[in-house]
């Protein structure tokens, strides 16, 4: 099918979402009528999930739910991409490169997506936010340190780049095979078709992209794709953890606190909720994501 054609569809897919009347009235047009008590009622999931499909002839079936996204219209992006890659999986009228190139390039739309969810939700201050990527990527080289700035209005703004770094940092620091995996899905969407093919043509051993694709198949994806999305899922789902620590240093610029054996400093936008402590003393954590997100 046609590009803008799709295009098209996805943009009908999403408003009949979002506007019932217009939905019973392309299914009239459709000569696809609803039940007599749809109407009134929300659709389920399934039904969302089965309409898209149609709309866009896929055969493939979803291989993640997105059920835990709040958002309605991200919620049915995130299936779109989803059905579209394992769409690509199935398509046997395609070169199996050209299919998984589709099916790897699907997958990151979704990891971009889920981890701005996952940011946006966990961090609605954008000073925050930003604070939490530059803590999380400030280890190491720091040419590849983000660095807080007032261009950045949303985490939108904020490159994937950085914050796929950091949720990496975050929930995979001794997952190295994650990390680079992640980092090599976005370089393949990065990069484009031709570009891709080429390498795998040259077998350019050493390059990231050619050892990704001769070393990856779908289903090691896909279980890559599943276990990011379920560590967000798990992570807007579940309340912060509360903990106590003990305050070992304390100084007018800076704090290290002590807690679960290991020694760390408290956030600078936290320093004034313990300007009455001392060293010693012990205070209540709430931590989120290993991040310490407020002292209650």
């Amino acid at each position: 099918m046609d590009e803008k054609l799709k295009s098209a569809i996805d943009k009908i897919v999403i408003l009949s979402k979002q506007n019932e009347e217009f939905y019973k009235e392309l299914r009239k047009a459709l000569n696809y009528m609803p039940s007599a008590n749809a109407v009134s009622e929300p659709r389920p999931m399934q039904d969302d999930v089965r309409a898209i499909r149609e709309a866009l002839d896929i055969r493939a079936n979803c291989s993640i739910s997105y059920d835990f996204i709040k958002q309605q219209r991200l919620r049915d992006q995130l299936t779109i991409d989803n059905l579209r890659m394992e769409n690509a999986a199935l398509n046997l009228k395609e070169k199996e490169q050209y299919r998984f190139y589709v099916f790897c390039v699907n997958a990151f739309y979704q990891i971009e997506n889920v981890i701005n969810y996952y940011y946006h939700t966990s961090y609605p201050n954008i000073d925050d936010l930003q604070e939490e990527i530059r803590n999380r990527t400030g280890s190491g080289d720091l040419k590849y340190q983000f660095r807080v700035g007032t261009e950045y209005k949303t985490v939108a703004d904020i490159p994937i780049y950085y914050k796929l770094n950091a949720f990496c940092n975050t929930f995979f620091l001794g997952d190295k095979s994650m990390i680079t995996a992640c980092s090599n899905l976005r370089k393949v969407r990065n990069e484009g078709e031709h570009r891709c093919m080429v390498i795998i043509g040259d077998e350019d051993e050493g390059n990231g992209i050619y050892e990704f694709f001769k070393k990856h198949t779908f289903n090691s994806v896909r279980i890559l794709l599943e276990k990011l999305v379920e560590t967000v899922r798990q992570e807007v789902e579940n309340k912060p953890l509360i903990k106590t620590a003990e305050i070992t240093s304390l100084l007018p610029s800076g704090c290290f606190i002590k807690y679960d054996g290991k020694v760390t400093q408290l956030p600078q936008k936290l320093l004034g909720k313990i300007r009455n402590k001392k060293v010693l003393d012990k205070v209540e954590l709430s931590i989120k994501g290993n991040a310490i997100i407020d002292i209650v």
